[in-house]
């Protein structure tokens, strides 16, 4: 019997009652949760990880990963005039190519220019320079193609890059184009949208989990643990420059824009601080405010339609056009024309019509209205805080805090998708619960650990940990599921939210989804450590 099969079995004889119960092996040690946030991961993941991180970047919270230079290189964050290979070419980057998840390169049917040559090919991406000969791509005939070699750092002599057919490659080293600070590029760097196939196999870090399962468990909290630390550590950098208000909106805006339209979002909440909002609305009542600031975002966002260049309106959208282009005629002029976003890059392909563009816009601008006093959001943040240590926090009540109501000028959005969709016969929420509470754990929770850590209250610190340990599961993840499935985790239906993060933490550090990468993958190595290690 496969592993897989093993697996599945083992899940299935387990749902007893109507309840999937937890799988059990036979460990030889049984490991407990620690009494507060730690960095007992990230000793170990820097004690494992094959990723010597070169100066000047020894220093960077988090192992720079061949995962991140691959999104690098394929959203081309990088300067793209003045680029020369390693032997001083001229190169243009005319395609980065398409996604391969297969064995082989990283990047197949790339098209770039190399002096005036144009080439069509497969792109390999590497950490260093030295990875062409120590992954042994010259001696596997899958990279018989490659036509370009990009690596973040050069590392040990610099030798041509040669494949097993003889055909020396030209190489790109990528850290003096990058447009900015690497860290802030991983600080963003979007791993729950990071590309995949939809024919996952298990990895070789599976194969232990039958008898290290406790181990396993034990160290994927600690990810969750420590993902949700890096964040806080993230946003007490950013309370030295901004307030706990700006943070929060920016925080509320990147879980509205979750998915293609992330970096949509984060422009506008950067075009649009919230200083800048309150100076252009002006105005007091809530449903003036929410229909106004609409009319900023969608008219920043390049959203406003033409109404004669639109058939099949209805009067009421006619009407509701005619409403927010009137308020955006007379906001306009505080605005620059290079601030506009671009409409095009808005993506609709792909996401749920509930959640296109137009109706995230509307719940942010319901959300703002209600918070854009000087310490709304603080005090919603200090009201989650006050809650979790009096032991009277009620998900609930912080869900209804930041849901969506439909009030009388502004609850076309609770009726439509588009500008020209058919009006709903009831309304549906602008937001659902689960975007809701992510926003809480990705923005509420470290933000909150960010500002107990500055008070140095380490006994309220124990508090929310506890809280932590015992949130269920938002929803279940794709890369979390992708990795469970990958080190052998079994079904994380009922575990909780920090299993979760944890999970999609090992994928970012370790794991790919890539076909044949496990050989490289250092992941497996503490299932044969020392039991101290993990204490």
């Amino acid at each position: 019997m496969e592993l897989k099969d093993f697996l599945y079995n083992s899940v299935k004889l387990c749902v007893l009652c109507g309840k999937i119960q937890k799988m059990k092996y036979i460990d030889d040690v049984k490991f407990h949760n620690p009494t507060n946030f730690t960095d007992r991961y990230k000793k170990l993941r820097d004690t494992i990880a094959v990723r010597e991180i070169e100066k000047p970047y020894a220093a960077t919270k988090q192992p720079v990963t061949e995962k991140l230079v691959k999104t690098i290189w394929f959203d081309q964050q990088i300067e793209r005039r003045g680029l020369r290979t390693t032997d001083g070419k001229r190169i243009a980057i005319i395609t980065p190519g398409e996604w391969n998840f297969d064995e082989g390169p990283d990047f197949k049917n790339a098209k770039i220019n190399i002096d005036g040559q144009e080439l069509t090919g497969d792109v390999e991406i590497d950490l260093y320079s030295s990875n062409w000969k120590t992954h042994k791509h010259n001696k596997n005939n899958n990279f018989n193609n490659v036509v370009l070699h990009v690596f973040l750092w050069k590392k040990g002599k610099e030798v041509k890059t040669v494949t097993r057919n003889k055909k020396i490659i030209p190489s790109l080293e990528l850290i003096d184009y990058i447009n900015d600070d690497l860290e802030i590029i991983d600080s963003n760097f979007d791993v729950e949208n990071y590309p995949y196939s939809s024919k996952v196999r298990a990895g070789k870090c599976a194969k232990w989990t039958l008898k290290k399962y406790s181990l396993l468990e034990y160290i994927v909290g600690l990810a969750g643990d420590e993902k949700v630390k890096l964040k806080s550590e993230t946003l007490a950098n950013q309370l030295t420059n901004e307030s706990i208000n700006e943070i929060i909106y920016k925080g509320i805006l990147d879980g509205l824009g979750y998915g293609p339209n992330r970096e949509n979002f984060k422009k506008l909440a950067e075009i649009l601080p919230l200083e800048r909002i309150a100076e252009i609305i002006e105005l007091e009542k809530f449903e003036e405010k929410s229909v106004r600031l609409q009319s900023l975002f969608f008219g920043v966002a390049g959203l406003i339609p033409e109404i004669e260049k639109i058939e099949m309106l209805d009067n009421e959208a006619k009407i509701y056009i005619a409403k927010i282009k009137k308020i955006w005629k007379t906001i306009r002029q505080q605005i620059k024309p290079a601030e506009i976003i671009k409409k095009k890059t808005w993506k609709f392909r792909g996401v749920r019509p509930y959640n296109f563009p137009y109706r995230r816009l509307a719940a942010a601008s319901l959300i703002i209205s209600r918070y854009i006093d000087d310490t709304g959001f603080e005090k919603l943040l200090q009201s989650f805080i006050d809650n979790i240590l009096d032991g009277k926090f009620k998900l609930k009540k912080f869900v209804d805090n930041l849901k969506t109501d439909a009030t009388d000028s502004s609850n076309f959005w609770f009726y439509r998708t588009t500008f020209i969709s058919k009006k709903f016969v009831k309304p549906v929420a602008l937001l659902g619960d689960e975007r809701i509470l992510l926003i809480l754990i990705n923005t509420f929770l470290p933000l909150t650990i960010a500002k107990i850590n500055k008070l140095e209250d380490d006994a309220s610190l124990k508090v929310i940990y506890q809280w932590w340990l015992k949130q269920p599961a938002i929803s279940t993840n794709r890369t979390a599921r992708i990795t469970s499935w990958r080190c052998g985790f079994g079904n994380i239906s009922g575990q909780s939210e920090r299993i979760q993060q944890g999970l999609i933490q090992i994928f970012r550090d370790f794991c790919d989804t890539k076909k044949g990468v496990c050989s490289d993958c250092s992941f497996q190595s503490i299932f044969t450590m020392p039991t101290g290690t993990f204490f």
